[in-house]
């Protein structure tokens, strides 16, 4: 097996992440008696009609996959194919936003590398 190498840390940036916020909202207020997005909503937030999607969560029955950090999952909205997603979850905090940007890019790295091995 061929040792890796990666570049020093120093050659790439990091890109700035994006945050998400996530709004706890009472469903009465923002859904319709159809259990649609209401109109306001829809208005105030500039959303789009509505796509239907189907998502599966992958995992053991023992949430491993979860419990190290990571969560994946199948997406089929209407009218496209299958999409494969997954997100890794740090432990950070403000300062530390930057040292956990850097590990990420250096283990996509070497998934890349060992898949074309």
């Amino acid at each position: 097996m061929t040792p890796t190498i990666i570049s020093p840390a120093g050659t790439v940036t990091n890109m700035t992440p994006n945050y998400e916020v996530r709004l706890l909202l009472d469903p009465d207020a923002v859904l319709s008696p159809k259990l649609e997005l209401a109109d306001t909503v829809l208005s105030t937030f500039h959303v789009a009609s509505t796509i239907k999607m189907n998502v599966q969560f992958l995992d053991t029955c023992s949430k491993d996959i979860y419990t190290a950090g990571w969560s994946a999952r199948i997406r089929k909205a209407e009218n496209d194919g299958l999409e494969l997603t997954y997100k890794k979850r740090y432990a950070i905090s403000g300062v530390e936003i930057d040292a956990a940007l850097t590990t990420d890019r250096l283990l996509v790295k070497l998934r890349k590398e060992d898949a074309l091995a």
